[in-house]
């Protein structure tokens, strides 16, 4: 009778949340923590404020610092980020699901 879930507790960044299939075990919370520390050290983004359904753009990033965001998690997770993948209106639940994907496809560890 009991069904708890335990997915309450965790912050969202997984593929569950992010409504993705199941990736390989150990990417979703690499990327997320990597989109996080990206944000976090080199646009100086609050963690409060790293929400799975925040935008960049609430995020205060502007064009330049969008594209500086694409080189940074490129260099950080080995895959490419396309310039339609980081927009303004892109949420930090898109841009991790994305990224876990092609971690994912090009068979990143």
């Amino acid at each position: 009778m009991s069904s708890s879930s335990p997915t309450t507790a965790t912050t969202a960044l997984t593929p569950v949340a992010l409504g993705a299939p199941a990736p390989r075990a150990g990417a979703a919370p690499r990327v997320g923590a990597a989109v996080t520390s990206v944000l976090t050290e080199k646009f100086e983004v609050s963690p409060d404020s790293i929400r799975p359904d925040a935008t960049l753009e609430s995020l205060d990033l502007d064009s330049l610092a969008l594209a500086e965001l694409a080189l940074a998690l490129q260099d950080r997770l080995g895959v490419r980020v396309e310039e339609s993948e980081a927009t303004k209106r892109t949420t930090v639940a898109e841009l991790t699901a994305t990224l876990i994907t092609r971690q994912t496809t090009a068979g990143a560890r």
